[in-house]
C-alpha cells in the first residue's frame, strides 16, 4: 500500500513540475505604457502570462509612483510556451505592437520610461532581434537586466479598468499609429523599395 501511495506521490508531482516547467521561458520588452504591452501580449497562443514592471534603470525598488521608478523603463516580462510560440514569433509580435521609429517615448507618452527596447539573454537572441527589425526601428536591442514587478492592483489593468484603460489607448491613438506602420503598401516599399545605397531611410509612414 505504501508503495502505491508513493508511485501517486511522484506522479502527481511530476505532472505538477511538467505544467510549470513547459512555461520555462521567459523574455522582457518595453513598448511604452505597460497597459498596453501587457494587454497585447498576453492574447498570443503559448502566452500563459504577461508580468507589468520595471527594468534597465539604475534605480533600487523602483514603485509606480511619479519620481519613485528613476531612470527605469516600464516593460513586460513575458513567460511562455517556446512548443507552442518561439522566441521569433515574439520578437515579430513586439515589431508590430510598438513605434518602432520612436525612441523617445511611445505614442502620447514621452521620455525615458516609455521608450522602448528589447531585451536578449543570450548573443543568439541578440542576432535573432536585430535580423527581425524593420529597416527604419532605432528601438535599441539591450542585455538583459533585473525586472521589477508592479504591485498586484497594477496588474491585468485592461481587465480590471476595461473602460479608463480602452479610453487611454484610444486617446493617445496608439492603434492608429500601429495601422500606419503596419499597412501592407508601407511594409512593401520599405523592404523592397527603398533606394540602395540610401542614408536617409525614408519613414514608411510619410506615404500616408
Amino acid at each position: 500500500m505504501n508503495k502505491i501511495l508513493i508511485k501517486v506521490f511522484f506522479f502527481f508531482n511530476l505532472l505538477i513540475f511538467s505544467n510549470f516547467s513547459s512555461f520555462a521561458d521567459t523574455f522582457v520588452y518595453s513598448g511604452g505604457c505597460f497597459w498596453c504591452t501587457e494587454a497585447d501580449t498576453e492574447k498570443l497562443k503559448g502566452v500563459d502570462e504577461v508580468i507589468s514592471g520595471f527594468t534597465a534603470g539604475t534605480t533600487k525598488d523602483p514603485k509606480y509612483i511619479p519620481g519613485q521608478w528613476g531612470d527605469h523603463r516600464e516593460a513586460a516580462l513575458v513567460k511562455y510556451d517556446p512548443k507552442t510560440i518561439s522566441f521569433k514569433d515574439l520578437v515579430v509580435h513586439v515589431f508590430k505592437t510598438i513605434d518602432y521609429e520612436d525612441n523617445d517615448g511611445q505614442f502620447c507618452d514621452r521620455g525615458r520610461s516609455y521608450s522602448p527596447a528589447i531585451y536578449y539573454k543570450t548573443n543568439e537572441e541578440k542576432l535573432i532581434i536585430s535580423s527581425l527589425a524593420p529597416k527604419t526601428s532605432i528601438v535599441p536591442i539591450e542585455k538583459e537586466t533585473k525586472f521589477y514587478p508592479v504591485r498586484l492592483e497594477h496588474q491585468d489593468y485592461y481587465k480590471k479598468q476595461s473602460y479608463k484603460y480602452e479610453y487611454y489607448r484610444f486617446m493617445c491613438r496608439r492603434d492608429k499609429r500601429l495601422e500606419q506602420l503596419n499597412n501592407w503598401l508601407n511594409y512593401i516599399f520599405a523592404k523592397f523599395l527603398l533606394p540602395l545605397g540610401s542614408t536617409q531611410p525614408i519613414r514608411p509612414s510619410s506615404l500616408l
